[in-house]
């Protein structure tokens, strides 16, 4: 082999280990996502579904998450963009610990405006303290990480500072921030259904 391509191998490797590792541990603390819109979500934990309702600071801004129905979700997340207030919505089936979700930004359409729709996954502390997850467009033309947490704790590690809040009104694209640019803001996910 040559030298870039044994790297290449080897960092597959470790990718996938730590991966495997990750679905199978028995850790409160959800995995941190890395990847593509196409990598799938750890395995799903025992969780009582109340566990994900309520108010949360997200790295999008301020969310809320509502029952829907048995096993559903939606909810709605904001945050200012050039003096505007923007709202995305997402529902869909929570899974044990694992929510996978469709969303729109903005949450209701409007005249001259982009609208964005995608889907993603978001897996919840089994105990309600925090989440994270990925997103991306229908179009697989952006995607992101999410990650979410109560208002009395810090920010997860590795959530810098300047995220914990609202993004910066110049920060370009949907999501308070350019696409493909890191770190991203995640758009709003799509529900499914007639939502």
């Amino acid at each position: 082999m040559t030298p870039p391509t044994a790297l290449r191998t080897v960092l597959l490797a470790v990718a996938a280990a730590a991966l495997a590792a990750s679905a199978n541990s028995q850790s409160s603390t959800p995995p941190q996502a890395a990847g593509g819109w196409n990598m799938q979500p750890p395995q799903s934990q025992a969780m009582d579904p109340r566990a994900a309702h309520g108010l949360w600071k997200s790295t999008f801004g301020a969310v809320k998450v509502e029952e829907e129905g048995p096993s559903r979700v939606h909810g709605v997340w904001t945050y200012d963009k050039q003096g505007q207030q923007v709202i995305g919505y997402f529902a869909g089936a929570l899974d044990g610990n694992v929510l996978r979700l469709t969303w729109r930004e903005p949450a209701q359409p409007v005249a001259g405006a982009p609208l964005l729709e995608g889907e993603g996954w978001l897996v919840f502390d089994p105990a309600g303290a925090r989440f994270t997850g990925r997103w991306w467009t229908n179009a697989r033309d952006r995607q992101g990480d999410w990650s979410g947490w109560r208002g009395g704790q810090a920010a997860p590690a590795g959530v810098p500072q300047q995220y914990w809040a609202p993004p910066p009104p110049d920060g370009g694209g949907q999501g308070g921030a350019t696409y493909g640019a890191a770190p991203t803001y995640p758009p709003p996910p799509l529900p499914t259904g007639g939502h």
